[in-house]
């Protein structure tokens, strides 16, 4: 019978070469070869390949990663997270989700809820469109930075918008988020190499929002809702997006992952405890319980045979016969 592990033992083992893809700050993958030496569940301990990597690479706990294996001429790949660094090219990686056989992508993704605004851009011109988009951006960045409102208000004052935005505001949206582009579900059919607005209102502490421009690259067929209106899985390319806002991205798919593992790792305690609270028996514990009794058994039976045999009465009996033939004999 299989088990929730069952496919990382299928794909992955000690001494397997396999590649590791770390995100870079400014944008893209590195990627190197590792071994594996060591593989428990759905943990590994890898060592990366290089004695001296890249300046621009690092990494750290929490960090998602993906994990590629190569079978014959395919590639499938599983994320990863670091929960441990054991050296400067030693980590301990848990996975999680599965493997899957599809192209490398550039970023990782992971399935989020979250508050999300949008604005469909109409046949605005580029220039006007990415002028707006700074605007929103630096009045964001300044709000974080603890600008007074005042020195705010006058900065964006000089600054008139090419368009208003009319915003489309989704409190609870499901996507599918990267550092490369969203997967969004929304009310409206768009159409490929559309532009729109988008707003992510980060769940970070503090709170932060991403402003973006998102390129429309694929729409999915339509689902159809209990009330009889559609929704379309929308993937969109970030078109314009700051690299500062692109760290809290990958921050937050951190975060949500680190979440998710903790809640397995709860899930997992409470299901090896009993009704009553006490810790369950691993197979292996029962077993070794169940030879421990059946040895107190067999000497319990060896003993009580051994007592049945033995009894002083018997003893006194065989001393006096002894002493009474002796005297007879005498005699």
């Amino acid at each position: 019978m299989e088990d929730e592990y069952s496919e990382y033992r299928e794909y992955l083992g000690e001494g397997m070469r396999i590649e590791i893809g770390i995100p870079l700050s400014g944008g893209g993958v590195f990627r190197d070869w590792a071994e594996v030496s060591e593989g428990n569940q759905d943990e590994l301990v890898v060592q990366i390949s290089r004695d001296v990597l890249p300046s621009e690479v690092r990494f750290d706990i929490g960090f998602i990663l993906d994990v590629s294996v190569r079978v014959g001429v395919d590639v499938y790949t599983c994320s990863g997270i670091v929960i441990e660094k054991l050296g400067g090219r030693v980590l301990r990686i848990r996975l999680f989700g599965s493997f899957t056989l599809r192209e490398r992508r550039q970023f990782f993704r992971i399935e989020l809820g979250m508050r999300v605004k949008y604005d469909i851009i109409d046949e605005s011109l580029r220039r006007d469109v990415e002028r707006d988009w700074e605007v929103r951006k630096e009045h964001e960045h300044m709000k974080f930075q603890g600008y007074d409102d005042y020195v705010i208000a006058a900065q964006m004052a000089r600054f008139r918008p090419a368009k208003p935005i009319e915003w489309q505001d989704l409190l609870r949206a499901q996507l599918n988020l990267g550092g490369g582009g969203v997967c969004l579900r929304i009310p409206q059919k768009v159409q490929p190499e559309q532009l729109m607005n988008l707003e992510l209102h980060l769940p970070l502490d503090p709170p932060r929002v991403v402003h973006t421009v998102v390129r429309v690259i694929h729409i999915k067929p339509p689902r159809q809702l209990k009330d009889g209106s559609y929704r379309y899985d929308t993937g969109m390319q970030f078109d314009l997006l700051d690299e500062r806002d692109r760290d809290l991205i990958f921050k937050q798919i951190s975060v949500a992952q680190i979440e998710h593992l903790r809640k397995i790792a709860d899930k997992r305690e409470l299901g090896d405890v009993d009704g009553y609270g006490r810790r369950k028996l691993t197979p292996r514990q029962i077993l070794a319980r169940l030879a421990w009794v059946a040895v107190l058994l067999l000497l319990t039976w060896a003993l009580t045979r051994f007592l049945s045999n033995y009894s002083p009465s018997n003893e006194i009996e065989k001393t006096y016969e002894q002493s009474l033939k002796k005297y007879r004999h005498q005699d």
